[in-house]
């Protein structure tokens, strides 16, 4: 099964060729940028990776730092021969001249608790750092918990022990040491321990990123969680490999992930930029390799719309559907001047004193189509066959090609045909609406001239004609048209049915021309039928959602030679639709809110019978 990209109508081979080799590099680009991105995140992710590493890091030094500094305090204290006789005794002297706020400062400590070794006697003093008043509260923790405290000894082979302890929401570096004389000798008297607050306020200043102490969730490893912006990093306070008592959580911005991804999008946009160049470059080259005869002939067609005289198409004679185009067109073009030389000599009743011009006119309007249809030929006819086709062809004719390799050949043939002729069946039902537009010309142009030969009191299928009046929107050149019908199959009006498509089909065009002067890249048309209260009649109502009318205006839309446009000539379509209506029993109305704000045009239409129950219940009585 072949991938076909789904490629939107163009309105020329050479636009499908450049949608089709974009969509290949843009999603080449996409590919490339998806690599790209797994790479960086691969690269820059190990990178981030190594950083924070050395963010945790830094964090363990920042705790150790207070760990450190207690430990020397403990130590000073411990190895001195007041703090030993006190223990012996606890005299009020030595509290004096030492226990309080300010020797606590100094020392940076919030605690201190003095143990004898048999526990027969120990105190506890701790003050507020920030008021600086006795904490007994405090205090009692302390000696509560002293000898449940996971203190592990100093790894620098000193005889501290230290590790960390929370208490009320807070957490404390603790040191203990034994107390000595101060030249060391003899047996400990007991032990000495301090508690130093570890404020977050201080963390943040040493990682220059804010921090907060966390007492939930612990890990016994550091935790790392990363977002678009930040990552999230946890490390567990512990001493060595004892169990946490908080963890020290932080944000670190992903710098290093988004210079990895600044560089990804400056790679591609410079991709994207080659690919611009290159596209406008093949744009360049494609646009001297459309296909001449089809564009000779759009050409054509353009001429005539904008000069209002058909003329034969002089070209090379072909022999395949476009040449047929070419000959239905010319004897097209042939009876149309025959019958312009014939309308000098009568004037058509019906259009009062509508000449040529008239009649151009309508034909304009029944050929616009065709313009449309010839441009999407072009992404239908195919181009010569590759010259791996003909590769292919003499490997298939050499006796020595190998069984498996002529499958591949033949297989590789079968779906240039096979495409080849998907083309040609939609190249050919392009032709047939086309030639169906042009049968419809040609049936106008040799309808009666003589008003007493028109006959006004046909039966005409009003669905099957709006379905032909919506050809014109269509294949409409500029803005895509949604354009919608609600009317009941079978429903029959009263009147002649070429002049009633061609008044329907006026007023699509002049629709769908008001929705592309108002500058949008896609309008609505919506067609909807209602019935009279006493059944005899219907009404069309043709609302458009284009640049509408002011008043005034709408006050001359009828008139003979008027018009909206500035960039046509004429102001004889609506002008003709309203008597030529008027004269098969009918009416037409043409209102607007406003400029800019579309249009409703309504049709007033006798009833040829009266409708069955099935078709009266899907029409709305008309308000």
């Amino acid at each position: 099964m072949r991938l076909r990209l789904p490629v939107p109508r163009a309105k020329s081979l050479r636009a499908a060729l450049i949608f089709e080799l974009t969509a290949i590099g843009i999603s080449a680009a996409a590919l490339f940028a998806v690599v790209l991105g797994v790479m960086i995140q691969s690269s820059f992710g190990a990178l981030e990776n190594a950083e924070i590493g050395r963010d945790v890091d830094r964090a363990r030094a920042a705790l150790s730092a207070g760990l450190v500094a207690n430990e020397a305090h403990v130590l000073d204290w411990g190895l001195w021969d007041e703090t030993f006789f006190y223990l012996r005794a606890f005299d009020r002297a030595y509290e004096d001249r030492n226990i309080n706020a300010i020797s606590f400062v100094n020392a940076e400590i919030s605690c201190a608790a003095f143990l004898r070794l048999d526990r027969s006697a120990q105190r506890a003093f701790c003050f507020d750092p920030e008021t600086g008043a006795p904490d007994p509260d405090l205090a009692t923790a302390v000696l509560a918990d002293v000898d449940a405290m996971a203190l592990q000894p100093s790894r620098d082979g000193k005889t501290a022990s230290a590790g960390y302890w929370q208490q009320g929401g807070r957490l404390y570096a603790v040191a203990s040491a034994p107390v000595r004389r101060s030249n060391g000798a003899g047996t400990p008297e007991g032990v000495l321990v301090f508690l130093h607050l570890i404020e977050a306020a201080s963390l943040s200043q040493s990682l220059q990123v804010p921090v907060r102490l966390d007492f939930s969730d612990f890990s016994t490893v550091p935790v790392v969680v990363g977002a678009d912006d930040l990552v999230d990093v946890a490390v567990p306070v512990a001493m060595g490999a004892g169990p946490p008592v908080a963890m020290l959580r932080f944000q670190l911005p992903r710098l290093v992930l988004a210079a990895g991804e600044r560089l990804r999008d400056l790679t591609v946009v410079a991709l994207l930029g080659l690919l611009a160049a290159l596209m406008a470059l093949l744009g360049r080259r494609l646009s001297t390799q459309v296909l001449a005869p089809i564009l000779a002939f759009r050409e054509h067609v353009v001429r005539i719309r904008h000069a209002g005289e058909l003329v034969p198409f002089e070209g090379p004679p072909r022999a395949d559907e476009i040449g047929a185009l070419h000959r239905d067109f010319n004897e097209m073009a042939a009876e149309l001047e025959a019958l312009r030389l014939s309308h000098a000599a009568q004037s058509f009743a019906l259009g009062r004193e509508q000449n040529a011009t008239g009649l151009l006119h309508n034909l304009r309007n029944s050929l616009s189509p065709v313009r449309v249809i010839l441009a999407d030929l072009n992404r239908h006819l195919l181009p010569d066959l590759p010259p791996e086709a003909g590769r292919a062809r003499q490997e298939l004719a050499d006796p020595q090609t190998a069984a498996d390799r002529r499958e591949r050949l033949v297989a590789y043939l079968d779906a240039l045909d096979a495409e080849r002729d998907q083309r040609g069946a939609e190249a050919r039902a392009l032709l047939q609406e086309a030639g169906r537009c042009l049968t419809e010309a040609l049936e106008a142009m040799r309808a009666p001239r003589d008003p007493a030969r028109v006959n006004r009191d046909e039966a005409c299928d009003l669905t099957r004609a709006l379905g032909r009046a919506a050809t014109a929107a269509r294949f409409v050149e500029g803005p895509k048209i949604d354009l919608s019908i609600d009317c009941p199959p079978g429903l029959q009006v009263r009147g002649n049915r070429v002049l009633l498509a061609q008044i329907l089909e006026n007023l699509v065009v002049n629709a769908t021309e008001a929705i592309a002067a108002s500058g949008r890249a896609q309008g609505r048309i919506a067609i909807g039928v209602t019935l009279s209260e006493d059944g005899a009649r219907c009404r069309v109502t043709l609302a458009d959602d284009g640049d509408g009318f002011d008043a005034a205006t709408g006050a001359r839309l009828f008139e003979r030679g008027f018009s909206t446009r500035t960039d046509k000539h004429g102001g004889l379509g609506l002008h003709w639709c309203a008597n030529t209506l008027s004269a098969l029993g009918g009416a037409v109305t043409l209102t607007s809110p406003g400029k800019g704000l579309g249009a409703v045009a309504c049709l007033d239409l006798p009833l040829n019978l009266p409708l069955t129950g099935a078709s009266a219940g899907r029409l709305r009585p008309a308000g």
